[in-house]
C-alpha cells in the first residue's frame, strides 16, 4: 500500500476477532478443494482477479473532511464527538471531575421573562429533580439541552451549588463538539480551578443558586398566606334538605343532607349562609370562554365552581382565572362590576411549600352597584348593590413559576382566583 498513491493506516480493532470462527468453517468447506492437485499453471486472468480481490478486501472509510496540504491535518482522523445541546460544561482542569446535575422537574411551569429577570429569586430548590452524576474527563464537556426555557443546579466536590438558567432564544440547540476545544467558545462554560476549589467561569447563563430556605412572605402578604382555600365535593343529589352543618378548624364544613348524604365545602364561613331545614339546590358550574376584564389577555376565561341556592340565599363558589358573578348562573345582574388586578403593594413574591413563586394581587372593583372604587385583597369581602350582593375574594395570585403537581386550578394557568359571590336573597 505504501507504493500506491492511496492513503492508508493500520487500525487495531479487537472486534475483528469475532471473525476467527469463520476459519473453521472455511477449512471444512474449502479443505477438500485445497487437497486437490494444483494445475500445472494458473491462468493469468485468475492471478489478476486474485490480486484485485485481495485489494478489495482492505477496509476503507471516507475522510472526515477536506484538508489543505501543509496543515498537518489527517484526513482519516475520526470526527470529534458531537451532541445536540444548547450549552456545554467543559472540564478545564487536569483531572476527572464528578459533576452533579439537577434539572427542573417536568411538572415545573416557568414564565421565561420572570425567571430570567431574577433567576435566584424566581426559582426554588424544590422545583428541581434529584441529582444525576456525570464523570467528565479533562478536556471533555457535558452537553445540556434546552428546547424552550430551562434551568439546572450544578455542583461538585469543591464547587458550591450554582444555578444555570437561559432560554432557547439566547442559546438555541444545535450540534456542538463536546470538548473544551470548541469552535463556539460562547457555548462552553468552563469548570476550572479557583485556588483549592472549583468554579464555573463567568457566563450569561451562570447565577448564584437559590437560597436553601425560601424567603418568607412580607408582612403585607399575611392575609393571603393565612386565608382559606376553596374546595368541594361533587354532590350526588341536585336538591336535598340541609339537616346540619359541622365545621372544622381548617375551614372545611360538612353539610349533612337528608338521605344520609354529606356535602363537603372548604370555604370561609360567610360562604355558607344556610341553616338546617333549608332546601338546597346544588349544581356544578363551568366557565369556558367569555369576556372578563380580570382575565389575562393571553388566556381564555376558565373556571369551575359549585352553585348552592336556597329560598333565601344564592351562592356561587368559583375557582379559576375569573371572579364569581351572578350572571354566571343565569341571573340578571344587579351589579355589573369591572375588576382590575394589580400586584399587591408592599408584598413581594414568595415561594409556597411546593416551590411555586406566588405573587399576591389586589382586586379593584368599579362600575354600577359599586360605591366608588373598592379594593380587596385575599380574605376580604365587599358589599355590592347596597348590601343585596357581596363578593368575597379568597385567593388572588399570579404564579409565573409553579409546580403543576401542587396546582389546584381547574387548568394549568398562572393566574389563580378563588372567590364567592353571595346574594342576600334569591331572585324571583
Amino acid at each position: 500500500m505504501a507504493l500506491t498513491p492511496l492513503p492508508w493506516r493500520i487500525t487495531v480493532d479487537p472486534t475483528d476477532l469475532i471473525a476467527l470462527p469463520m476459519l473453521v468453517v472455511s477449512y471444512r468447506v474449502l479443505g477438500e478443494a485445497a487437497r486437490r492437485p494444483e494445475p500445472a499453471r494458473r491462468p493469468i486472468a485468475h492471478r489478476l482477479a486474485l490480486m484485485a480481490g485481495s485489494l478489495a478486501c482492505a477496509a476503507t472509510s471516507s475522510p472526515t473532511g477536506p484538508c489543505d496540504e501543509g496543515t498537518g491535518c489527517d484526513p482519516w482522523e475520526p470526527p470529534p464527538p458531537q451532541e445536540v445541546a444548547s450549552l456545554l460544561i467543559g472540564n478545564a482542569t487536569e483531572t476527572e471531575q464528578l459533576l452533579r446535575v439537577r434539572r427542573l422537574r417536568e411538572t415545573a411551569r416557568v414564565d421565561c421573562s420572570v425567571m430570567l429577570a431574577d433567576p435566584e429569586g424566581a426559582l426554588s430548590r424544590d422545583l428541581f429533580e434529584n441529582a444525576e452524576t456525570w464523570l467528565i474527563a479533562p478536556g471533555r464537556a457535558l452537553p445540556l439541552d434546552n428546547a424552550g426555557c430551562d434551568a439546572y443546579l450544578i455542583d461538585a466536590d469543591g464547587l458550591p451549588l450554582t444555578l444555570l438558567a437561559w432560554s432557547a432564544e439566547q442559546f438555541p440547540e444545535q450540534f456542538l463538539v463536546t470538548t473544551t476545544d470548541n469552535s463556539l467558545p460562547g457555548r462552553v462554560i468552563a469548570l476550572q480551578r479557583d485556588g483549592a476549589r472549583l468554579a464555573l467561569a463567568e457566563h450569561p447563563a451562570v447565577f448564584d443558586a437559590p437560597p436553601a430556605e425560601p424567603r418568607p412572605p412580607a408582612e403585607a402578604c399575611g392575609v393571603s398566606v393565612k386565608g382559606g382555600r376553596l374546595d368541594w365535593t361533587v354532590p350526588v343529589s341536585k336538591a336535598a334538605v340541609l339537616t346540619g352543618i359541622m365545621s372544622s378548624p381548617d375551614g372545611c364544613h360538612a353539610l349533612a343532607l337528608d338521605r344520609g348524604e354529606t356535602f363537603f365545602l372548604c370555604a370561609p364561613a360567610e360562604a355558607i349562609p344556610f341553616s338546617a331545614g333549608d332546601l338546597l339546590h346544588l349544581s356544578p358550574v363551568e366557565i369556558d370562554g367569555g369576556v372578563y376584564p380580570e382575565r389575562p389577555e393571553n388566556e381564555r376565561a376558565f373556571a369551575r365552581g359549585i352553585h348552592i341556592e336556597s329560598e333565601t340565599h344564592a351562592v356561587l363558589v368559583l375557582r379559576g382565572n375569573v371572579l364569581a358573578r351572578g350572571s354566571m348562573i343565569g341571573r340578571q345582574p344587579s351589579v355589573d362590576f369591572r375588576a382590575e388586578l394589580t400586584p399587591l403593594k408592599g408584598c413581594r413574591g414568595f415561594h409556597d411549600a411546593c416551590g411555586s413563586l406566588v405573587e399576591p394581587l389586589e382586586v379593584s372593583l368599579l362600575g354600577d352597584g359599586v360605591s366608588g372604587v373598592v379594593s380587596l385583597r385575599a380574605g376580604e369581602i365587599a358589599e355590592l348593590a347596597e348590601g343585596a350582593e357581596a363578593l368575597l375574594v379568597v385567593r388572588a395570585e399570579d404564579m409565573p413559576v409553579r409546580n403543576a403537581d401542587c396546582f389546584t386550578a381547574p387548568i394549568d394557568q398562572p393566574r389563580l382566583l378563588e372567590s364567592v359571590w353571595i346574594a342576600a336573597a334569591a331572585a324571583p
